[in-house]
């Protein structure tokens, strides 16, 4: 048994999907309030007004918080004009396409029109509703899953402007670029030529990556300061999605900077997931795009610079997880680990021996809970009696 926390996620489809129904939501919903204390709900992101204030009656019966599940910096342009990220080549940056209502599109957080979005699409859909917190997801730039061009962005004139603003030479960030694209100069083996690693930061051998780096979570944070400024002025709570601190440094997350804009903080810590987000995907693309050659070879290179076995037999190392987490629960802020409990065919293949050792590896560390990810909905019976077996 532990005392830690529970929180659950509901994925109600993307803004433009209407398929799911509130009897959906109550056969899977209420046997786990009625046997488990839960503390939150964490729900988004379809604009079916009618299914959150259903959910929302149901909640006030248990006394669990309701907060709604909203993209950020992607999804928005299904519903307004959005600036795209301009790769180092000036191409707009791929989508990754996972589901429907999900396409991993990505805006510079830059452009002033991307950030006014998110408010007047809360303000459109949802400011009636009534919730306690907003739960703030991709909030980053473009990952490796989107290509390389994913994190050689952006370079619109927005942020070729701040770049000079901060002292960056921008052809010579370029031409970097361009040589770990081609391999050459010592990045064929060595992914971005890095020296160490060590609670969240990278070290370079060029150091012109770390200044890069810092400036795009300075972009992310000082974009989220307005967003995050509004929904303050509502009273209400907010939580964040996040990568692990080693995967969201190259997505322009940085755990210092914004612990001081949220409540709490979900790192994503999907150890078995084959989709954006999932640290098996994500570890793979980052060294399949920063490297040539041999991918067994590569990746141990990068391993031994973790101090990390990487991803063994499927599932990526659990003893790394909980060093990720030690450090961010040092930072002093609510930390809720995601793991999933859905089962989706050859993306996620979770059962319960899976969810149980999860559960008994974190039982140790510092995290106030667990988020329960990412979609409840997707979840087979089997993995929620384990879920009841271990909480009760």
């Amino acid at each position: 048994m532990t005392h830690k926390e529970v929180i659950l996620q509901i994925f109600t489809g993307g803004f433009l999907e209407n398929e799911v129904t509130y009897e959906q939501i109550e056969k899977k919903l209420k046997p786990l309030l009625e046997t488990l204390t839960i503390s939150k709900i964490i729900m988004g992101w379809s604009t079916n007004k009618d299914l959150y204030l259903k959910t929302k009656e149901l909640l006030s019966m248990y006394q669990v918080e309701f907060y709604l599940w909203m993209p950020v910096f992607s999804e928005s342009g299904l519903l307004k004009p959005a600036v795209t990220l301009l790769d180092y080549e000036g191409n707009a940056v791929r989508s990754y396409s996972l589901k429907a209502g999900e396409n991993f599109e990505f805006y510079c957080p830059n452009q002033q029109g991307n950030v006014e979005n998110v408010i007047e699409i809360y303000e459109e859909n949802f400011a009636q509703i009534g919730f306690d917190g907003i739960f703030l997801d991709k909030i980053r730039y473009g990952s490796f899953s989107n290509g390389l061009s994913g994190v050689f962005n952006c370079f619109c004139p927005e942020c070729r402007k701040r770049y000079q603003e901060h002292g960056f030479d921008v052809q010579s960030l370029k031409n970097e670029m361009k040589k770990v694209a081609l391999g050459q100069n010592g990045y064929a083996k060595n992914p971005l030529k890095i020296i160490s690693y060590k609670e969240g930061k990278y070290q370079f051998s060029e150091l012109i990556w770390e200044k890069y780096f810092d400036e795009k979570a300075r972009y992310i944070t000082e974009a989220l300061e307005k967003i995050t400024n509004y929904f303050r002025k509502r009273n209400m709570k907010i939580g964040m999605d996040t990568f692990s601190p080693f995967m969201g440094y190259f997505a322009g997350q940085d755990f210092n900077r914004l612990k001081t804009l949220t409540d709490f903080v979900k790192p994503m810590m999907y150890r078995v997931t084959k989709s954006p987000a999932g640290l098996p995907f994500e570890y793979y693309n980052f060294i399949k795009e920063t490297t040539k050659g041999n991918f067994e070879h590569n990746s141990s290179g990068f391993n031994e610079i973790l101090h990390s076995s990487g991803c063994v037999n499927e599932k990526f190392d659990i003893d790394f997880i909980i060093a990720e987490l030690n450090y961010i629960t040092s930072l002093n802020i609510p930390i809720y680990c995601g793991i999933e409990i859905n089962r989706i065919d050859d993306i996620a293949p979770v059962y319960p021996d899976y969810i149980r050792e999860n559960l008994e590896c974190l039982e140790e560390t510092q995290v106030n809970g667990y988020v329960l990810s990412w979609d409840l909905l997707s979840v087979p019976e089997e993995n929620i009696q384990e879920v009841i077996r271990y909480f009760k």
